[in-house]
């Protein structure tokens, strides 16, 4: 069944909800006899919230064949970045106040190898950006239809600021840029990338551009277009159709049905 609950982030000032789903062998108590899974965290759209991947989508039966705790993040509006004016911290809200109530209270694995993370929209930028930002926390991260250039419009924008005065910012928060930084570190060190976009989707060509930039750099990754538009039935099959890899690549076994 799908749960929700509070924390308190002390990066918003403000208790946060979330929800999650664990394998059912769980049985709600932590002790340092219980088993530990692998933890996708899936990120919401804008004008969302974290309860629409459970409510649109046929997760909670996909994810009867996996061993694996999935957690739903809010993120409001916020683009999961710090904002331009330093009130709405969303990448430190889900960094450093969420996950590590995860790790305190739901019986996931250590970061790292176990670790995943993926997003419709802004969530899919939510989760390319983060994971270049922090590898690691996250070893494979999943876009649908990300919207992957936000921080590149010349136009000024309530998180990511003014396309001149805060072009430092803009910077740090643009997976072109992101890309690159992680190519000149260490090869284990850059999250493995799933991008797909729908082929009727506002934003094919900017998935396309984005993946043409991952070729030119050489950055491994997977990329799928599909029949569908930017809505709720497109990216249920797309999440239907990754699911396998992300549990492969974060180690969750299969369920005996």
């Amino acid at each position: 069944p799908f749960h929700t609950s509070t924390y308190f982030s002390a990066s918003l000032q403000r208790e946060q909800p979330f929800g999650y789903l664990t394998p059912r062998s769980w049985d709600g108590t932590r002790t340092s006899e219980t088993p530990r899974y692998p933890l996708l965290v899936l990120l919401h759209g804008l004008n969302s919230n974290f309860r629409e991947w459970y409510e649109k989508t046929r997760i909670g039966t996909y994810l009867n064949a996996y061993q694996m705790v999935v957690v739903f993040a809010e993120g409001g509006n916020g683009w999961y970045t710090n904002g331009v004016d330093n009130t709405e911290k969303y990448e430190d809200d889900l960094i450093h106040d969420l996950l590590p109530h995860i790790q305190k209270t739901l019986p996931v694995l250590p970061a790292g190898k176990a670790w995943g993370i993926g997003g419709l929209s802004m969530g899919g930028y939510g989760a390319v950006k983060n994971a270049l930002k922090h590898p690691h926390l996250f070893s494979i991260a999943v876009s649908h239809a990300g919207s992957l250039e936000k921080p590149m419009l010349p136009e000024p924008h309530p998180v990511f600021g003014d396309p001149e005065k805060d072009i430092a910012l803009r910077r740090q928060e643009n997976p072109y840029y992101l890309i690159e930084q992680a190519l000149c570190g260490y090869p284990t060190h850059r999250p493995q990338l799933l991008l797909d976009c729908g082929l009727s989707d506002p934003f094919l060509e900017v998935n396309r551009r984005f993946q043409n930039h991952l070729n030119f750099l050489g950055y491994a990754h997977e990329y799928h277009e599909a029949n569908g538009h930017h809505t709720w039935p497109y990216w249920d099959r797309a999440l239907r159709r990754v699911l396998p890899t992300v549990a492969e690549r974060i180690g969750a076994e299969l369920r005996e049905l």
